[in-house]
């Protein structure tokens, strides 16, 4: 059996020779520009007639179909590579098990995936720190996620409870409760923690220092209770504070600190205590982590809770970074709950990028290795990969310079653009004499343009040009969870 064989097409066939050349493979350059095009009985006729044994060969990963059937034609086994050629080097090299389906970049992320669930599982095989509502804690474990309802009681029970699922099903693991400060809703609260209870399978938490709202949620059913101090902690019921059925966050205030308070508490009798030394905003970021170091110095056993979202909501930074980073600290710390907030448009999205960033932090740790090159990652803005290579060389070459705003108005129409988020849609609405005829709704710019251009909406080829145009771009913002104006040019560095 003699060495690797790449398959690729024209386009891709520089970035293909030089990842070949590091493997020591061979090349086939198939009589097409790009992998969509590639069949199997063209691939299987050109290897074919390079009359050479290969140990395996490798298709692009955009191949459109089972590669096992053109394995079968040449008797060799056949594998699809990376999207990217760029990539195929990183993927061999890892040796990872290759799909004839799949494009290694989807093997690749599955495989992190899978280790990183395997992990957790094995984790949670362990003794806990402390178990609310079913759900176990412990600083060998990733976090925690807890998704608060803000000023829940100004919500209808429908709007909590959509709320609530759009955390679950973002990576939640638990619900909090809000309150609002210098209000008193004991009644209301009470309310939303038993809908909750009732709806949900994960467990909830009110977020109050008023100890009247406190003693009524927990007597709804609430599993966690944010947060006791030195001022309300003697106010809590008696006959509630010794209760295996609730757990409770101790926070520092003017008067006591963190060790304090939680000596306090244990006095008081309550008993499964988490402690949250407070994350502060910038500028008191380094200083309070030093408070986590400090507490974990002091109890090593003792769970901790880090509230994420007051660094994030308030910094007017993109929230991807910002979770990653933090999520790497609370990794490092053993914290077992974050709570997390998306109560502005700037930190829409949040829970799911920080439940996929203490993924990549849990696992990285695990392995004793950096977060990074693991199989998924949190880059959405940016990329890891440099683009691929054209040749250009004897063809002529047309600068356009400036930018070209003018436009005919086209005699079918024209259509106004909008993402909804709370659907996750795209909207395109037509308008035909200053009025609505047909609205086109999906997930994907290119089924919307076509149906689009299928329907007869579009009369002139700039007109088609402009709203496909419109509607990539309308996905890439439904995506990167981006506020989107049609016709405004993007906003960035």
């Amino acid at each position: 059996m003699e060495r690797l064989l790449l398959v690729t097409g024209r386009l891709a066939e520089g970035d293909v020779r030089r990842a070949a050349k590091a493997l020591g493979a061979d090349v086939l350059v198939l009589p097409v520009d790009i992998a969509l095009f590639i069949g199997p009985k063209m691939a299987a006729t050109a290897i074919k007639k390079l009359a050479k044994n290969y140990a395996s060969v490798i298709f692009p990963g955009m191949t459109h179909f089972d590669v096992s059937a053109v394995e079968k034609a040449i008797h060799a086994p056949c594998f699809k590579g990376p999207v990217h050629a760029s990539d195929i080097v990183k993927v061999v090299k890892s040796g990872v098990k290759l799909s004839k389906k799949e494009p290694a970049d989807l093997v690749m992320e599955k495989s992190g995936v899978k280790e990183y669930n395997w992990r957790v599982r094995r984790a949670e095989l362990g003794k806990a720190d402390i178990v609310i509502g079913g759900t176990k804690l412990s600083r060998l474990m990733p976090p925690r996620i807890l998704a608060e309802i803000v000023d829940a009681p100004l919500l209808s029970d429908k709007q909590v409870l959509e709320r609530a699922q759009y955390y679950i099903d973002s990576g939640a693991d638990m619900i909090d409760v809000g309150a609002i400060a210098g209000d008193e809703n004991t009644r209301r609260l009470g309310e939303i923690v038993k809908l909750l209870k009732s709806k949900l399978k994960v467990p909830v938490s009110i977020d109050s220092l008023n100890p009247k709202e406190i003693n009524a949620a927990i007597v709804a059913g609430a599993d966690l209770v944010l947060s006791l101090d030195s001022k309300n902690m003697k106010s809590i019921s008696k006959s509630l504070r010794k209760s295996d059925n609730v757990a409770y966050v101790v926070i520092p205030d003017a008067q006591k600190s963190l060790k304090e308070n939680l000596a306090a508490a244990q006095k008081l009798g309550f008993r499964d205590l988490i402690a949250d030394p407070i994350l502060r905003p910038p500028f008191g970021i380094a200083h309070s982590i030093s408070d986590y170091f400090g507490i974990r110095k002091f109890n090593k056993s003792v769970p901790m809770m880090m509230g994420a979202s007051n660094v994030v909501e308030l910094m007017d930074a993109d929230s991807v970074g910002i979770n990653a980073l933090l999520a790497a600290i609370a990794v490092e710390l053993g914290v077992s709950l974050l709570l997390m907030t998306e109560n502005s448009e700037k930190t829409r999205n949040s829970v799911r990028e920080m439940k996929r960033a203490i993924g990549m932090c849990f696992l990285a740790k695990s392995k004793g290795c950096l977060p990074k090159d693991l199989g998924f990652d949190l880059l959405l803005a940016k990329s890891k990969r440099g683009g691929g290579v054209i040749n250009l060389s004897g063809v002529n070459v047309v600068t356009i310079t400036g930018d070209d705003t003018g436009f005919v108005l086209d005699s079918k129409g024209y259509f106004k653009i909008h993402v909804d988020f709370k659907k996750g849609v795209i909207i395109a609405a037509h308008y035909k004499d200053e009025t609505t005829d047909f609205v086109f709704e999906g997930k994907s710019a290119e089924a919307i343009s076509k149906k689009i251009i299928k329907s007869g909406m579009v009369s002139s080829l700039e007109h088609a040009a402009y709203v496909g145009r419109e509607l990539e771009r309308a996905e890439l913002y439904l995506r990167l969870k981006k506020n989107y104006v049609q016709d405004e040019a993007f906003l960035g560095l």
